[in-house]
């Protein structure tokens, strides 16, 4: 690493707990730490040996100490947060989803290239070992073709509230099963065609989210047909009962000559050390490295800024993904199979 780069961290919640580790981890200074909540924003900074907390992210973005902003805030704020650090010549690094719509998107994209800045987009989830690991098998051919690979996801209603405000981070289709969804594309090595799912809001009777004007979609069955004939399947859930024990399966993978199961991306080995490999009528145990994920991603974008290279995942993976989201949910509300 030929320089320390200094960063302000804006959101002061859990991603941005894993956001300030991640980067110290990876050998920079976090400079600040942003969030509405000065508490909250305090407590993280205090532990993490912070000097600077701010309310606002208007006023931590300016300061000249900066050189790369780390964006962990609600999704509405990704797209003003990013086109304001741009704009002061800051390389932005933002969480997924990559926007609230779209057409954000492009006004982000645009903003960024005027600058000449770099940007990066947070799906650390796809370097864990286990995404690396089944890639490799895919290429390999182990487990033949046509594949299925099956996701699961439950939980009950989210204690971050926003995450089921459909003006907000819109639910766990946009937000979550992205990460599914780029983990499929990156094994299968193939990109989506088609897609068809239903869903609907098993949280909707709660009393801790029913002030918001719309509720998402918090429950779905997905099923997306890539251009392979590969198929990914995921259920997933954010409505389940209040304290509930119940919880997805390891994801499995699936096909004619044998297939895997564990947990592919997880963050660590805290879920699952483990995927366990099934050829033929052999079975095998494979342990998984235990990786630091968010700081494996900040280590890869340095890398791409300063060898002047495109960056891992970026507007491009982003606005796929997005694209890919918003067809589900046109899905769910159709009923129809929606072309990708």
């Amino acid at each position: 690493m030929s320089k320390k780069y200094r960063v302000a961290v804006l959101g002061a919640g859990d991603m941005a707990n894993h956001h300030v580790q991640g980067w110290q981890l990876a050998g920079h200074e976090v400079v600040s730490v942003t969030d509405v909540d000065l508490e909250r924003a305090n407590t993280l900074a205090e532990k993490a040996g912070v000097k600077q907390v701010y309310s606002d992210f208007n006023q931590s973005i300016i300061q000249p100490d900066v050189d790369i902003v780390s964006i962990a805030l609600p999704l509405i704020n990704h797209g003003p947060a990013a086109i304001l650090a741009a704009n002061h010549g800051k390389h932005v690094f933002c969480e997924k989803p990559l926007a609230s719509s779209l057409e954000e998107v492009e006004r982000m994209q645009a903003a960024v290239e005027e600058a000449g800045v770099k940007f990066g987009l947070g799906f650390q989830r796809n370097f864990a070992h286990g995404v690396e690991l089944t890639r490799d098998w895919v290429k390999k051919g182990l487990f033949g073709s046509p594949m299925v690979f099956n996701s699961d996801l439950l939980q009950e209603v989210r204690p971050k509230i926003t995450m089921h405000d459909k003006n907000g981070n819109q639910g766990p289709v946009v937000d979550t099963c992205c990460h599914f969804f780029l983990m499929w594309q990156t094994v299968f090595g193939s990109k989506p065609k088609k897609v068809y799912a239903r869903g609907g809001i098993l949280g909707k009777d709660r009393q801790e989210i029913a002030h918001f004007e719309e509720l998402a979609i918090d429950t779905a069955i997905i099923t997306i047909e890539f251009e392979s004939g590969d198929i990914g399947t995921m259920t997933i859930s954010w409505g389940l009962a209040k304290h509930t024990k119940m919880r997805g399966r390891a994801d499995r993978l699936i096909g004619p000559k044998g297939g895997a199961e564990g947990y592919f991306n997880t963050w660590g080995t805290d879920s699952g050390a483990e995927i366990h490999l099934f050829i033929g009528d052999q079975e095998e145990t494979v342990p998984l490295e235990n990786r630091v994920l968010h700081q494996v991603e900040f280590e890869a974008f340095i890398e791409a800024l300063e060898n002047d290279k495109p960056v891992p995942y970026g507007f491009e993976q982003g606005k796929e993904m997005l694209k890919l989201s918003y067809a589900v949910l046109e899905s769910i509300e159709t009923g129809k199979v929606i072309y990708v």
